[in-house]
């Protein structure tokens, strides 16, 4: 059985959190219009997945002024005049027990690939392979070669989309490229398979890793296009199953956020639902600037945080949505090349993806309802096998109504599962 790490950053400033929290509680007490401004900045905090090192740091998330910013500052100075400064015995027992969980799933990667260059080398024909043979030999022997880099031997680098700095809206999208230069922030364009803006660690021989953070930037009222159209959950589908565990949606306020083509309550509870059901992170911002300034703070805060580690490849077997190999000291990353190519919209799906993402294209059928459909039955062979296996229509129409969805497990109820059976059932389908 593999050993597994996971290791979250549940809370990455607990003790800004909770001075906001405290004098929040005071501004509601005492009825002071502040409350309101403390609210607004202690939801950006708490949507925040990376650690911030001073009040001036947290002036890029929405609701902090530069007042809050110099309450912070001072409560800090305090703080840090009373830490401790030794960890406790017991992490350092817990970190002990993560490196030896960690090297034995090293030495399980390193026999499975062992195992399978044997298998290679069996299977190898002994006429002159083909070019194409060749290029995919070495495609694979590319994939399946370990990538090792070590502190200080690597720079991480902000990856752009073409699709941000192109199109028809051209003069406003080159903005991004002279804002995040403005701004400091390393970066390259580059056309990218899945999501907007992702960073990659770079070695000198050109190695590339992919850190484990994703962003989706969208505008308002191209929010509400997505869903309207149902892109919104294909993209969420196809966003978790690329192996990056934090997937972050950056959100930018369009004017008043008036004349979206969608009720302003609606687009805000599709985000509460993918934070809540997805497990994804939303980050709003006010404007464009702002969204570069959050990704340029993004790249200081990671330039930080993996400065000091050392990066490995893994493959997709290691490195999932749920888990990945990670410790104070050691990064499980993916090949920047095969996130590209497994994300690619045209790479070859399985049925049981192909079968999601047909149902996605049904009305009210969202994500975690189609998932639930597809793990009772992984096929719409299955499903039309089960139909005829019911004893009367009325079975038949009632079969996928009791089946449990998303966290809360609510059925799917009889409305959506009469539709489905149409669908399925009707002459058009077959």
């Amino acid at each position: 059985m593999e050993t597994r790490l996971e290791v979250r950053l549940w809370e990455p400033n607990p003790l800004f959190t909770r001075w906001l929290e405290r004098w929040l509680r005071e501004a509601e007490r005492r009825q002071q219009k502040s409350q309101f401004k403390l609210r607004q900045a202690l939801e950006s905090l708490q949507s925040y997945p990376l650690p911030l090192n001073s009040g001036r740091d947290c002036s890029i998330l929405r609701g902090f002024g530069g007042t809050l910013c110099q309450m912070i500052d001072e409560e800090l100075r305090q703080h840090r005049g009373l830490r401790l400064a030794s960890l406790p015995q017991e992490d350092t027992l817990q970190q002990q027990q993560y490196e030896q969980q960690v090297k034995e799933v090293l030495r399980q990667v390193k026999e499975r690939q062992e195992k399978q260059q044997e298998q290679l080398e069996q299977h190898r024909k002994p006429r002159k392979p083909t070019k194409k043979e060749l290029a995919e030999l070495a495609a694979l022997e590319e994939r399946e070669r370990q990538v090792l880099m070590k502190p200080g031997g690597f720079q991480l680098l902000l990856l752009v989309d073409t699709q941000e700095t192109s199109g028809k809206n051209k003069r406003v999208l080159d903005q991004t490229r002279s804002y995040l230069e403005s701004l400091g922030a390393r970066h390259e364009v580059r056309r990218l398979t899945i999501g907007d803006f992702l960073w990659v660690a770079q070695d000198a021989e050109g190695n590339e890793l992919v850190l484990p953070y994703i962003i989706e930037r969208k505008r308002m009222d191209d929010l509400a296009a997505s869903i309207r159209d149902g892109r919104f959950h294909e993209q969420k589908h196809r966003l978790q199953q690329s192996g990056l565990r934090n997937i972050i949606y950056l959100v930018e306020d369009y004017g008043d956020n008036e004349q979206l083509g969608l009720p302003l309550e609606s687009l805000q509870q599709a985000l509460v639902n993918a934070r809540v059901q997805s497990n994804v992170q939303v980050v709003r911002t006010e404007n464009h600037f702002r969204s570069m300034s959050y990704l340029a703070a993004m790249s200081r805060s990671l330039s930080q945080i993996f400065s000091g580690k050392t990066l490995k490849s893994v493959d997709r077997e290691e490195l999932n949505r749920k888990s990945c190999i990670l410790m104070d000291s050691q990064l499980g990353l993916l090949k920047f090349r095969a996130l590209y190519e497994d994300s690619a919209k045209n790479a070859q799906l399985t049925v049981r993806e192909v079968f999601v993402q047909q149902l996605l294209q049904l009305h009210s059928l969202s994500l975690e309802r189609a998932m639930a459909i597809v793990e009772r039955y992984p096929t719409p062979r299955c499903l039309l096998e089960a139909y005829e296996e019911c004893l009367d229509e009325k079975q038949a129409r009632l079969l996928l109504s009791s089946i449990a969805c998303g966290p809360l497990e609510r059925p799917l109820g009889e409305k959506i599962s009469q539709c489905l059976h149409e669908f399925y059932t009707s002459t058009h389908f077959r």
